[in-house]
């Protein structure tokens, strides 16, 4: 006697066949997304480090101007231009006091 196998014992109910295709589909959208916001998470990065770099240019500049306004030279000439003297040493010792 052999052995029979019943027909319903080989065949996969459909509803496998479903839940397989909606596993794929699953998988293959969350790959799309994955990608999709793995190339938008690069092309933020590349903005924002761009955005970085023209602060940091800006800054630079603001550092460089502040400099010059505030250095030695450049107040000498304003003090000359408003005719402004040195202090004798009587009106030092007279502050002191």
């Amino acid at each position: 006697m052999r052995y029979q196998k019943s027909r319903s014992a080989r065949r996969i109910p459909p509803v496998a066949y479903l839940a397989l295709a909606l596993y794929l589909c699953l998988f293959f959208v969350s790959a799309w997304f994955s990608s999709y916001q793995n190339q938008t998470a690069l092309r933020l990065k590349r903005e924002f480090e761009l955005q970085r770099d023209r602060l940091q240019d800006e800054i630079n500049k603001l550092e460089m101007q502040e400099a010059e306004l505030t250095s030695v030279k450049r107040i000498r000439q304003i003090a000359e231009e408003l005719e402004m003297v040195l202090p004798s040493e009587q009106a030092k010792v007279l502050r002191v006091r």
